[in-house]
């Protein structure tokens, strides 16, 4: 039997490892791992993206995340907590609507997948522009960059492929779309941007147009 932090690594949880993410807008959002150490990885790398959203930096360090998965674990699921001497306390689920959490560079690679073999039309430098100051300035655009070097250099080429060789001043403080998933120093350019949100934007976004 394989344990780690008072948690029973060796026996999968039910409905595989996962921990539902409360945010501080009321909503609950679902992170999944493969394994248990890739788990509290996705929990490390979504608090730390979304401070705003998970109630500041000091949730985002390992032994909080540590301990918030296992008290979960330990309230929802007895056979996965070492420690516990009695029955879990099966507690209600927060918040309304779970999605899936995907990295942000994994989103940004699904759409730039998805506009790959479209027919863009761009719109002129001067919209562009205006688009990209909005989107720099916006808390919704967060860094879509890891610690994997070739897997950054691919979007980085694809970004490059999607958008040509034009350029507005903002472009290196343009990310990806927290809530519409595309890559803005694109997304700016396009008259479609074939996305969607997931939530209401903010009333200053040019999307709203």
């Amino acid at each position: 039997m394989s344990v780690q932090y008072g948690i029973i690594t060796s026996v999968v949880c039910p409905g595989g490892w996962h921990y539902p993410q409360l945010l501080s807008t009321g909503q609950s959002i679902r992170i999944t791992g493969f394994s248990f150490e890739q788990l509290l990885e996705s929990m490390l790398d979504f608090r730390r993206r979304h401070p705003d959203l998970c109630g500041g930096s000091a949730q985002a360090t390992i032994e909080r995340v540590r301990q918030d998965l296992k008290d979960y674990l330990c309230a929802h699921f007895k056979q996965n907590c070492a420690d516990s001497p009695t029955s879990p306390v099966i507690t209600a689920r927060v918040g309304i609507g779970i999605t899936n959490y995907q990295r942000p560079i994994d989103r940004s690679g699904d759409w730039l997948a998805k506009i790959a073999n479209l027919r863009l039309e761009k719109v002129d430098v001067a919209l562009a522009a205006h688009r990209a100051q909005i989107c720099a300035q916006c808390p919704q655009n967060v860094k879509w960059t890891t610690g994997c070097a070739p897997c950054n250099e691919s979007i980085s080429v694809r970004i490059q492929n999607a958008k040509g060789s034009v350029h507005t001043p903002y472009d290196r403080n343009l990310f990806m779309c927290r809530l519409f998933g595309h890559v803005n120093e694109v997304a700016v350019w396009l008259q479609d941007t074939h996305s969607a949100a997931e939530h209401k934007p903010p009333p200053v976004c040019w999307k709203n147009a």
